[in-house]
């Protein structure tokens, strides 16, 4: 594992920007509490590193890129404060940028010899999806992320402006929590619950653990891990889809965390930060969305299921086995041809031969040494060898930063060009294709029903 940090002079002020770069094989997988250790193991070493060459610096933020790929800002006094006496409760705190994350897993990339002024170029492409797409007749967090998008477990505190898509929580209206860490409990205070006999347990980046509704808590999701602007047949999948995780995940009594590692969460306070003057209109509609899904969820042969999600497809989605190497029969390949008209939806990014033989652990020299062998059914690269090194097309996303693993690649001087399209890991439903259908007439229904293959809903 390598972790390194820079400065640099970003609109005006200087910013750190933390990079960490971690084996490939700690963020894939279905089996997501398989992961923990590699996590934690992720989330000391960034302590670590931070209370030994940040430990000087108070009330500021850097930049946290894992693998090339921009998850959010990192509060540095979250990070180089005391650690409390049960080290299993550590959590890495994280505010996700409104400006950086989607439906999926925070795919906005850096790379070393990315400029400030790429930086600023990254953050202007992320404007909200309404309009991106009112500007190309087509229509991003996280972000959002949004999916379930599994990446590294840094739980999301969203205290700046989060953008749509990652996977978050909901604030407390249940009255109880845990004795863990503090009692700021009034986060609901002034909005209305969704009344609901099931509760579920969620557990803050602080380390707070709330007793919620399970249909609050769905609120809170949505308003994290989808756009508020998106049509209300997309949230009412989004809703639906959200629940159904918390279902599964809590069906044994399970803890939930407001962060990527599980769904992310924003309670109300963060909801008002994210959304400003627009939180009534917002806030009603999402609620609105969640009441008429009221205790639905999805089922295969009586089972929930793993109701993955992410942003945007390259016109197909993808089946698990290729992506994680299991295999799930509702989680199969469908076409979603609406994602073409999303804004964005093909993009070039240049990386110096140099950065991609460090990173890869070839010697390149040429594109002609690059050699795509073959393509899942999802039309995504299954093999691609560099220099007579094979990888999968995951890895090389990972590795490399990619919006995607349909990529295609040509060269411009001593740069390979990786032209992708699609934003995410491609597994369950596209979350702006979904929005597309909801334009096209298709309600939530038919949405679910279309990305999560023979699936059945039905209500708790």
């Amino acid at each position: 594992m390598k972790i390194y940090h820079k400065i640099e002079n970003i609109n005006g002020s200087n910013q750190i920007l933390l990079y960490v770069e971690y084996p490939v094989e700690y963020e894939f997988s279905l089996d997501f509490e398989s992961i923990k250790k590699n996590v934690k193991q992720v989330s000391d070493k960034i302590r670590e590193y931070a209370l030994k060459n940040l430990g000087g610096i108070s009330d500021n933020t850097a930049l946290l890129i894992l693998n090339g790929v921009v998850i959010g800002t990192l509060t540095l006094t979250h990070l180089t404060t005391n650690l409390p006496n049960n080290k299993d409760n550590i959590e890495i705190a994280t505010n996700i940028e409104e400006t950086n994350i989607s439906a999926e897993d925070s795919n906005t990339t850096l790379d070393d010899n990315t400029t400030v002024e790429e930086i600023n170029e990254l953050k202007e492409e992320k404007k909200e999806p309404e309009e991106q797409s009112n500007q190309t007749s087509n229509n991003d967090t996280n972000n959002i992320q949004t999916n379930s998008s599994k990446t590294l477990n840094t739980t999301t505190t969203n205290n700046t402006n989060n953008s749509a898509n990652t996977n978050s929580n909901k604030p407390n209206t249940s009255g109880s929590t845990s004795s863990t860490t503090s009692n700021n409990n009034n986060n609901n205070s002034s909005t209305n619950s969704i009344p609901s006999s099931k509760t579920i347990n969620v557990k803050l980046a602080s380390g707070q653990v709330l007793n919620m509704s399970l249909e609050d808590y769905v609120v809170g999701v949505v308003g994290a891990e989808m756009p508020a602007e998106f049509q209300t047949e997309a949230l009412k999948a989004q809703s639906v889809a959200s629940r159904t995780y918390a279902l599964k995940k809590t069906a044994s009594g399970a803890t939930i965390s407001a962060s990527i590692s599980d769904q992310v969460f924003n309670t109300v306070d963060q909801l008002k930060q994210k959304w400003g003057s627009s939180f009534n209109k917002y806030y009603t509609k999402i609620q609105n969305a969640v009441k008429e899904t009221k205790g639905q969820c999805l089922t295969y042969n009586g089972s929930y299921i793993e109701a993955l999600f992410f942003s945007t497809s390259n016109g197909r989605t993808e089946d698990s086995v290729n992506v994680w190497g299991n295999s799930f029969p509702y989680l199969k390949s469908v076409e979603s041809p609406w994602d073409t008209k999303v804004s964005g939806f093909s993009q070039s990014k240049s990386i110096p031969m140099s950065t991609i033989s460090s990173k890869l652990g070839v010697n390149l020299t040429s594109v002609s040494e690059i050699s795509i062998n073959s393509k899942t059914v999802g039309n995504r690269v299954a093999n691609v060898t560099f220099c007579g090194k094979s990888f999968t097309g995951v890895q090389v996303r990972t590795l490399l930063g990619l919006r995607s693993a349909d990529f295609e690649v040509s060269q411009n001087g001593n740069n390979i060009v990786f032209t992708t399209k699609g934003y995410g890991h491609g597994v369950g439903m596209s979350q702006y294709g979904a929005n597309e259908m909801a334009k096209s007439g298709y309600s939530y229904s038919q949405i679910l029903k279309h990305y999560y293959t023979g699936v059945s809903l039905t209500t708790i």
